[in-house]
């Protein structure tokens, strides 16, 4: 494996002060509309709890930070149009559904629009859904109160409806979408199934503990694999996380990590601000600019102090 190509996973440390922000902000605003750019504070109180009335077995502050992410990534770009997150989306659709019943269409309806606009609509996140959209929302609406109360019967119910759906439209949208589904014929023990791979990342992530970290990682590569699709016209996307310290961001810096150790490329540059000197996430990262990655996924960042 070479690692000439690779870059570092650049940490900003010292102590509590507004250094780290400042210098992540600056450098979204020098990114901003040349290349996709995302900045997410781990210290956010979205990053906190679930959203009023959405279950804690279906979400987590990675999810949340997945979304977010993905949505500034999704901003456009001079020259080169809206990056589309189609794994992503399937993914988090899919865990969503672990939350999901017969007696919740309003929740569902928003949860599954904002999932699906990741996956590319011609418009940006947040604004109301499109046609294609709003079809494939009913579709699953009708098909969580068809099926029987209970998580496993739900998100079944509801994968296998987002697959067909996927299946029968013809635009960009639902072709991205195919594809993104099928990406997870290769998840652990789906035996090249697309519906039991996001049946089983749903289960892994309801199920808490290190199943749950195991889909996490699968969603931050899932969001990975997606930037690795939208080329490099507008330059590398980059990710700043600030106070990487906090849970949204640490899990999302230790998969990149793992990932890369592992020899999983990716096209994503990262920065990160950590509140103190260390952090025992980061016992193996260089502390020097002559970075040299080792076996451990932590040699794969590069610490900087502050003065």
């Amino acid at each position: 494996m070479t690692h000439a190509k690779d870059e570092p996973f650049v940490v900003l440390a010292d102590a509590r002060g507004p250094g780290k922000s400042t210098a992540l902000r600056e450098l979204r605003d020098a990114y901003e509309g040349r290349s996709p750019v995302a900045l997410m504070d781990g210290e956010e109180t979205r990053f906190e709890r679930p959203p009023p009335g959405r279950p804690a077995e279906s979400w987590s502050p990675v999810y949340e930070a997945l979304s977010t992410i993905a949505e500034q990534l999704a901003a456009p770009v001079a020259g080169t149009g809206r990056v589309a997150f189609p794994r992503l989306a399937c993914g988090l659709l899919a865990v969503a559904a672990g939350g999901w019943s017969d007696r919740e269409a309003p929740r569902l309806r928003e949860e599954a629009e904002r999932a699906l606009l990741l996956s590319g609509t011609g418009g940006p996140p947040g604004r109301p859904a499109g046609r294609w959209t709003g079809k494939v929302v009913a579709r699953l609406v009708s098909s969580v109160s068809t099926s029987a109360s209970g998580t496993g019967p739900v998100v079944e119910a509801i994968v296998e409806a987002a697959l067909e759906a996927f299946t029968e439209g013809m635009s960009p949208s639902y072709r991205r979408l195919r594809r993104g589904a099928v990406w997870y014929r290769d998840y652990p023990c789906a035996a090249g199934s697309p519906k039991l791979g996001l049946v089983l990342l749903a289960r892994h992530f309801r199920a808490g503990g290190d199943a749950r970290a195991h889909a996490e990682r699968h969603l931050v590569r899932a969001l990975l694999a997606d930037l690795g699709d939208a080329g490099a016209g507008g330059g590398r996307p980059v990710i700043l996380i600030d106070n990487v310290q906090e849970a949204a961001g640490l899990r999302v810096m230790e998969s990149v990590l793992r990932d890369r150790a592992a020899g999983i490329a990716d096209r994503a540059v990262f920065y990160a601000g950590l509140r103190g000197r260390d952090h025992p996430a980061l016992r193996h990262a260089t502390r020097t600019s002559d970075w040299v990655p080792g076996r451990a996924p932590s040699s794969r960042a590069l610490l900087v102090s502050l003065p």
